[in-house]
């Protein structure tokens, strides 16, 4: 009987959050709210890259809200760190679901915590709107995704390597989901395009330690590495890489995971290597200047944009603009109403494919500078279709 009636709460509670019959917490305001969930890990190995995404998701709410909110109402966000922790975060999940009555989440980084997070989503029928690069997999009826699958960040990438580089490519990846299924993709595309793989290898998240992968890398007579190397652990290899005796002027890394706040965390080591991402900081255009020129204004400087923070912004938009056309607040709604969306983003217009609930976005491929931005050197050549298993 304690299930049943455990259970059937949990339905109550799901159906008030969901349409409204109900506010959760002690407080009362005149002013009608959409409570959104903003789940990122400001602390532990993933704190370099979701530290700016929660700050650029912050810069979107309040927006939207100062132009008015969305259906005549005030988003209000619900900030939770999860600590880089993949149980944390499904726990914090359901938590914002069931006892904060949120509409959706925003949030989670790396591919082990969506995972982790999806089943809970999916349990208690909410709607996670994910910000990150990804290893592209079917996709789930309740999630958005706003950033890149392989298709959009690898299959112009490794082409221009070989071209450019050379075809001895060393590949280096963290050891889950996102580096191992995006880096057998990468392998697809280098037997194609005549490429010779001549060492691979992957390492925990948590690594400090490069200096025996650089040495086999040097070992190898690589012309260039492709670096699936993830989170925090892009500062220790690109210094152990330089450290260890390579120079990323002759032999680059060549990444899909070292955005702009891992360059600047590794300092002058990152001179010289590459990556492939829908977004820099240092596109020059005049809505992406206003971007970073906004950010460093209400955030300073210690945290740096980066695209995955980029795609945490117009991540906000694409939710605030289903939820305004949506017939309802259900996930089915919501998720319907976001189909064909398009948002004039930082980087550009993109919008949400009509089917797989991903975007179709720009792909750029860019060269760290003296200052340690990144310059773009190959663009495409409009709005890259995304192609999801």
């Amino acid at each position: 009987m304690k299930r049943v009636f455990k259970k059937s709460l949990e339905v109550l509670v799901v159906l008030a959050a969901t349409f409204g019959f109900f506010s959760c917490g002690e407080k009362k305001s005149s002013v009608k709210t959409v409570k959104i969930g903003i789940l990122y890990s400001t602390t532990g190995n993933f704190s370099l890259s979701e530290t700016p995404m929660q700050n650029a998701a912050k810069m979107a709410i309040d927006e939207i809200n100062a132009a008015g909110g969305v259906k005549g109402m005030q988003i209000e966000p619900l900030y939770v760190d999860y600590g880089s922790d993949p149980a944390m975060a499904a726990e914090k999940a359901q938590q914002m679901i069931l006892k904060d009555g949120v509409t959706a989440i925003v949030g989670t980084n790396a591919s082990n915590t969506r995972l982790a997070v999806i089943p809970t989503i999916e349990k208690y029928n909410s709607v996670l709107v994910y910000n990150t690069y990804y290893e592209g997999e079917k996709p789930s009826k309740n999630l958005l995704y706003t950033n890149t699958c392989p298709n959009q960040q690898v299959a112009a990438f490794i082409p221009w390597m070989i071209k450019n580089l050379g075809p001895k490519i060393y590949i280096v990846g963290s050891d889950y989901e996102f580096p191992r299924k995006t880096i057998a993709f990468a392998k697809e595309y280098i037997a194609k395009f005549g490429g010779q793989i001549v060492g691979e290898e992957y390492t925990p998240t948590s690594e400090t330690d490069f200096s025996s992968v650089v040495n086999r890398i040097k070992a190898s007579g690589a012309d260039c590495v492709f670096s699936g190397v993830a989170g925090n652990s892009n500062v220790p290899f690109y210094k152990d890489y330089v450290q260890y005796g390579m120079d990323p002027k002759k032999v680059p890394l060549c990444s899909i995971s070292s955005h702009e706040s891992a360059i600047k965390a590794v300092g002058s080591a990152a001179v010289g290597n590459y990556a492939s991402f829908d977004y820099f900081n240092s596109l020059d255009t005049p809505e992406s200047k206003l971007f970073v020129e906004k950010y460093q204004k209400l955030f300073g400087t210690t945290t740096t944009v980066t695209n995955s923070a980029e795609g945490a912004y117009h991540g906000i938009y694409i939710l605030a603009k289903a939820i305004e056309n949506a017939k309802s607040l259900s996930a089915q709604d919501i998720i319907a109403a976001a189909s064909g969306v398009e948002v004039d983003s930082p980087g550009g217009k993109i919008k949400m494919d009509e089917k797989n609930h991903h975007c179709w976005l720009n792909t750029y491929i860019g060269q760290v500078q003296d200052d340690l931005s990144y310059k773009i050197l190959a663009k495409s050549d409009g709005l890259v279709a995304p192609i999801p298993e």
